[in-house]
């Protein structure tokens, strides 16, 4: 019996220290592949975020979450600011998909075809899903990792940032989930995103600097303001955008003139949309933000695809070549050699 008992020990003792090496090995695991994560936050992204190729990016972003995710988690590492910006990344491609099949049903629908139209709908409702999707899990990401690493309580308190990095993860985490609600309306609901998000990032966007990161965040706070019933009592809606742009013009990112032009259409103010678009080509001695060209590029790409949207409802083509913040109907408005008949044939 005695001899039993030493046999049990020495093996309930074996499981402790094999429990122990185990627990002990996965936590240097951790620590080495968050050091990894720390180094591509550092090194890898920066350049990223400097080039100009929005397409490439967000194949990028789509083809590699898997293996960065992935590869980190198994290793015990925690990737999520970094899930949160590929998550963001990977949306803009399945969301230019999404205004293509939108393009293609106005087109269809101006000839009277039926069956393309519905079918160019509902090509279009399923891409937005997916895209609410990235931009919710972008969001989610986001706002569950600061909230643990700094304590603090998403859209009621404000934490301290320690890095940049963790600050503009913040910034367009947020604005990915405003665009999240907006993506899942438009797609019937079909993901469920909660809609309460816009008020919270409302309240969220007062924890960083306007002047720092483009103009963007108040201009984020202005579409919630113009869109959500209640907010615009006592705000300067108009004036917050001028505002924004102005600094967005400075710093060389142009967002919140997609802000801008994004709300006017919201309400179907269209002559404020055509003054986003004008105003957003003819700024005068722009120089684009070497540190975010790509948030840049990102935002032409968006201009692009409302200016299209806005011509091919109207006309039946997207934007000519050139003709940004320029129109159909106004005087010198088309490129040197096109014939607006042409276009209204």
């Amino acid at each position: 019996m005695r001899r039993l008992g030493l046999l049990r020990a020495a093996a309930i003792s074996g499981l402790f220290a094999a429990s122990v090496l185990a627990t002990g090995c996965a936590k240097v695991e951790g620590a080495a592949t968050n050091l990894a994560i720390n180094l591509i936050e550092r090194r890898i992204l920066p350049p990223q975020l400097a080039m100009d190729d929005v397409d490439m990016a967000c194949r990028f972003a789509t083809g590699n979450f898997p293996l960065i995710s992935g590869g980190t988690r198994a290793f015990n590492g925690d990737p999520s600011l970094l899930e949160a910006v590929l998550y963001t990344s990977s949306a803009v491609c399945s969301e230019k998909r999404a205004v293509e099949e939108e393009l293609r049903y106005l087109r269809a629908a101006r000839r009277n075809q039926i069956e393309e139209a519905q079918d160019a709908r509902i090509a279009q409702k399923r891409l937005l899903e997916l895209t609410a999707r990235r931009q919710l899990a972008g969001y989610e990401r986001m706002r569950d990792k600061l909230q643990a690493k700094y304590n603090f309580e998403y859209g009621e308190k404000c934490p301290k940032f320690e890095r940049d990095f963790d600050e503009m993860v913040f910034v367009l985490g947020t604005i990915s989930g405003l665009q999240a609600v907006v993506n899942d309306i438009a797609s019937q609901q079909a993901v469920g995103v909660p809609t309460d998000i816009a008020p919270k990032a409302e309240r969220a966007l007062k924890c960083v600097s306007n002047a720092k990161w483009w103009g963007a965040p108040n201009a984020a706070r202005a579409v919630v303001w113009n869109i959500l019933p209640g907010m615009s009592e006592g705000k300067d809606v108009w004036g917050t955008f001028n505002l924004s742009m102005a600094i967005g013009e400075r710093t060389g990112v142009r967002l919140p003139h997609v802000m801008y032009a994004l709300a006017a259409l919201s309400i179907g103010d269209t002559a404020r949309f055509r003054d986003a678009t004008k105003r957003y080509a003819n700024v005068k001695d722009f120089r684009i933000s070497k540190d975010y060209r790509l948030v840049e590029e990102i935002s032409v790409a968006t201009m692009n695809n409302l200016s299209d949207r806005y011509w091919t409802e109207n006309v039946g083509t997207r934007t000519p070549v050139g003709s940004m913040g320029k129109y159909w109907d106004e005087e010198a408005a088309m490129p040197e050699g096109m014939n607006v008949d042409d276009l209204l044939k």
